[in-house]
């Protein structure tokens, strides 16, 4: 009887130099369990309770409870019922090892709302956005199940400002995979461009040119490069109204170009321009600016009133005349564009993917 009082003094002794040890274990389950939720296996969070309860079964009450609160003191409220289930657990110490086994057999209804949660997040992922203040642009890239919606929402900022920083419209398709960029703040992206101030910029966005040094760090002069991509804090795009397509004739049509470029094929874009313009070389739309830099015209990736502007639209390519510049936004007539012969006005973001280019 000695013999096994002392043993069971030696083994008690040791359970509480190793109580340390136990209950730091137990608040990285805790945390592994509530805040990660990475692949969980039926089955697997009984086991791991279990062992852990067996070894610690020798602390009182009190203190396994007293710790395992402070452990998960800082997990998040959207995860307390899981926190929950398993503080019930760890803080039941069953005495028994059959007893231990029966309260987490598969038929436990806290092991199995345990399970339950665990499976809901694997089968339903949700991607977890820092929500620390951001001053820079990021690129996201599109997961499953996203849309742009809840994208916007994610990053708190307004559906337009995603829209109009990847030239989007809201009945566009995204999909997995595809790479977003994401302001820091609800507004949208300038690029400088030629005779621009930041005065200019703030009238035309409607808003204080002061958020927009401050928020881009720019100098207090507010001194601004040609080229410089800038955040416009809570600025607006402006709607752009785009002409009514209408039908020109050939016989009533005439331009600078009129009997002084190339032959083109009458109702296609490159008869049109041929009109506005002197063109000299010839060949589909999609060669003209290889073309043009052939013989001698500049070309660039600026747009300039009166420059051709040329797009991917088509197998053959597509060519307009830029009308009219506002802001980050180019106008110019074209014909071909709705349907033969037929001459039509529209208007493209600068940064639109669909320009190719422009020749001078």
């Amino acid at each position: 009887m000695g013999t096994i009082k002392q043993r069971l003094k030696r083994r008690f002794k040791i359970d509480i130099k190793n109580s340390n040890k136990r209950l730091l274990l137990a608040a990285v389950l805790l945390f592994c369990l509530s805040w990660s939720l990475i692949s969980p296996v039926k089955g697997f969070e009984q086991i791991m309770v279990s062992q852990l309860i067996k070894k610690s079964k020798a602390m009182s009450l009190k203190q396994s409870q007293d710790q395992i609160d402070q452990s998960s003191e800082n997990f998040s409220a959207g995860r307390s019922y899981l926190s929950a289930n398993v503080l019930a657990n760890l803080t039941s110490q069953p005495d028994t090892e059959e007893n231990i086994d029966q309260s987490f057999n598969l038929d436990n209804p806290y092991l199995a709302s345990l399970q339950a949660g665990a499976l809901i997040s694997q089968n339903n992922p949700i991607t977890f956005i820092s929500q620390e203040p951001r001053t820079g642009i990021i690129t996201y890239t599109v997961q499953e199940n996203d849309n742009i919606s809840s994208i916007a929402a994610s990053f708190g900022i307004t559906v337009n400002t995603v829209l109009w920083a990847n030239n989007l419209r809201e009945t566009s398709i995204i999909r997995p995979g595809d790479e977003l960029t994401i302001l820091p703040v609800t507004g949208l992206i300038h690029r400088v461009r030629s005779n621009q101030t930041i005065d200019w910029i703030a009238n035309y966005y409607k808003v204080d040119s002061q958020e927009i040094i401050a928020f881009n760090a720019l100098p207090a002069d507010g001194s601004i490069q040609i080229g410089e991509k800038l955040v416009i804090p809570d600025g607006q795009m402006r709607t752009v109204v785009q002409s009514a397509p209408t039908r020109v004739a050939s016989a009533s049509y005439t331009g600078e170009g009129t009997g002084k470029s190339r032959n083109f094929p009458y109702g296609q874009c490159t008869w049109y321009v041929a009109q506005k313009r002197i063109v000299p070389w010839s060949g589909h739309a999609k060669s003209w600016l290889a073309n043009a830099r052939a013989y001698g015209y500049q070309t660039g990736a600026v747009p300039k009133i009166g420059a051709i502007i040329a797009t991917n639209e088509s197998w053959y390519g597509h060519v307009g005349y830029v009308e009219a510049i506002e802001g980050n936004w180019v106008t110019f007539s074209e014909m071909n564009h709705l349907g033969w012969g037929i001459k039509s006005v529209r208007t493209l973001h600068v940064d639109s993917y669909k320009i190719r280019g422009y020749i001078y």
